[in-house]
C-alpha cells in the first residue's frame, strides 16, 4: 500500500496512542502475576498481539481489561514474534523458567536482528538456546533457567536486560546481572524497574549491575497505560513546522525516555507548553535551529528529530546512530534516501551524520518507507514541507505501533489518498 500526502499544515488536538513500551511491560507483568489485573488503554497494534499470544500459550488469559495470570502451562505452540524484538527479547528468557523446549519465529526483519547477547549469556547455564538455521530466527529454547551470574553488554539493546530482569524474580535462586560495557536507553530500563516495582517485585541496581531476589511473587496491577511519548513526537514537529497542535495523555514526569523529545525540541527553539489545567502539551509554529543530538539513548526518536533537522536553520549534527541501523530498517540508510529524495543535504560518517535545514522540501517525489512504521510516519511529517504531492510506499507498516495513524493526520487537515 502506499499513501499521496498533498502538501497541507496539520492543526487541531491529538489524543496521543497509547506507550507501546509501557503497554509490553504491563502486560507483560500482569500475565506473570498471580491474580487477575486491570490494564486499560494497552495499545491495540501488531507488537502488542505478539506478546498477548506469546503470553497466551503459557495460560494467560485476556479478556477486555482484565488480564488472567500465568498458570505456567505451555501448550506447545510455536511462538510467533511477528516483527516485535521487546516480544522475542522479553519472552525467551520468560519462556525458559519452565523446562519444555519452546520454538521462537518471527517476519520481516526480525529473524536478523542480533540475539548475540543471549547467546553469550546462556551458554554459562544450563540451558539451550539454539539457532535453526543461519539466521537468528527459528530459535529453539529450553530452561529451566534457575538464577545465578548473568554477564551481558548494555550497548546493544535493553531488551535483553528486561527480558532477564522479568525472568530473574521467579528463578529458584537469587540472580546478580552485571553489563560489561555501558547502558544504551537507559530509559527503557527504567520503565521495566519501574513496572516490576508496580507488581511488588523488588531488584537492587547499582553500579552497573542488578541484584535480583528468586521466588519472588508478581502481584495483580490495577493502573492504565499513559501516552506513548515516541508517538506524540510526531505531532510534535507537525505543530513546529505547521500549525498549533494541541495533545493530551501525555505525563509531563513520565518515566519514558522519549521524554527527552520536549526538551530538544525547546533547544532547537520549539515553543511547547505543558498547561497543568487542562493537562495537555500545546505546540505552536516556530523557527528551529540546528543542534548537535546524541540519540544513543532514544534510538525511536532519531527518524522524526531528522526531519525537523532538515526543516530547521543551518546544521543539526547527530551523534550515536549505531542502533538506528538494527531496528525495523537500517533507518539511518532509510532516512538518508528519505531526506535526500526531498532535495536535503545530509552526510553520514560511521555513527554520526549532519543535516543541513531548508525551507521546502523537494515535491512530485516517492518516498520509500522502508517497511518501516517509524521511517512512513517521519516521511508523512516531512510532506507538509513539500513543495508538491509526495507519496510514500509500505505504509501497512504502521500496523505495528500505530494503525490510525492517517485517521489522525486526516483529522488535523492532512490531505492525503491511499492506494495500491
Amino acid at each position: 500500500m502506499k499513501i499521496t500526502i498533498t502538501p497541507h499544515s496539520l492543526k487541531g488536538h491529538v489524543s496521543v496512542i497509547s506507550s507501546k513500551s509501557l503497554s509490553h511491560r504491563y502486560v507483560i507483568a500482569a500475565g506473570l502475576s498471580k491474580g487477575v489485573s486491570h490494564v486499560e488503554n494497552v495499545l491495540d497494534s501488531d507488537d502488542l498481539k505478539a506478546t498477548k499470544d506469546a503470553l497466551f500459550h503459557l495460560g494467560v488469559r485476556f479478556q477486555d481489561q482484565e488480564i488472567h495470570g500465568s498458570s505456567w502451562q505451555y501448550d506447545g505452540a510455536i511462538i510467533d514474534c511477528l516483527e516485535s524484538g521487546s516480544t522475542l527479547r522479553m519472552m525467551i528468557p520468560i519462556f525458559m523458567m519452565q523446562d519444555q523446549p519452546v520454538q521462537f519465529t518471527g517476519r520481516g526483519r526480525l529473524p536478523m536482528r542480533p540475539l548475540d547477547v543471549y547467546e553469550e549469556t546462556f551458554q554459562h547455564h544450563r540451558v539451550t538456546l539454539k539457532r535453526l538455521n543461519e539466521h537468528a530466527l527459528p530459535l529453539l529454547v529450553q530452561g529451566p533457567l534457575s538464577g545465578g551470574r548473568f554477564e551481558l553488554r548494555g550497548d546493544v539493546s535493553s531488551q535483553f536486560i528486561s527480558g532477564l530482569l522479568f525472568a530473574l524474580p521467579l528463578a529458584k535462586k537469587d540472580s546478580v546481572i552485571t553489563l560489561t560495557t555501558p547502558l544504551a536507553s537507559k530509559g527503557y530500563v527504567d520503565l521495566t524497574l519501574d513496572v516490576l516495582h508496580q507488581a511488588n517485585i523488588n531488584i537492587a541496581y547499582k553500579n552497573d549491575h542488578f541484584e535480583i531476589k528468586g521466588r519472588q511473587s508478581y502481584q495483580p496491577l490495577n493502573t492504565r497505560v499513559e501516552g506513548d511519548f515516541s508517538q506524540a513526537a510526531f505531532w510534535m514537529v507537525a505543530g513546529l513546522i505547521g500549525d498549533t497542535i494541541t495533545l493530551n495523555e501525555l505525563h509531563p514526569f513520565s518515566k519514558q525516555g522519549d521524554r527527552q523529545i520536549v526538551d530538544l525540541l525547546e533547544q532547537m527553539g520549539g515553543k511547547i507548553v505543558y498547561e497543568k489545567r487542562t493537562s495537555t502539551y500545546v505546540v505552536t509554529p516556530s523557527k528551529t535551529k540546528g543542534i548537535a543530538i546524541d540519540l544513543n539513548d532514544i534510538p525511536d526518536l532519531g527518524p522524526i528529530l531528522m526531519v525537523l533537522a532538515a526543516a530547521s536553520e543551518g546544521v543539526t549534527h547527530f551523534k550515536g546512530c549505531n542502533r538506528l541501523k538494527v531496528k525495523e530498517s537500517d533507518r539511518l540508510q532509510a532516512m538518508y534516501h528519505v531526506l535526500t529524495t526531498l532535495g536535503v543535504s545530509m552526510t553520514i560518517e560511521d555513527d554520526e551524520a549532519w543535516i543541513e535545514g531548508q525551507p521546502l522540501f523537494k515535491g512530485h517525489v516517492t518516498l520509500d518507507g522502508a517497511q518501516d512504521h517509524r521511517i512512513v510516519m517521519a516521511c508523512a511529517i516531512a510532506a507538509i514541507k513539500a513543495d508538491g504531492p509526495v507519496t510514500i510506499t509500505s505504509i501497512e507498516a504502521l500496523t505495528k505501533s500505530y494503525p490510525t495513524f492517517f485517521d489522525v493526520y486526516q483529522s488535523l487537515g492532512g490531505l492525503c489518498h491511499e492506494s495500491q
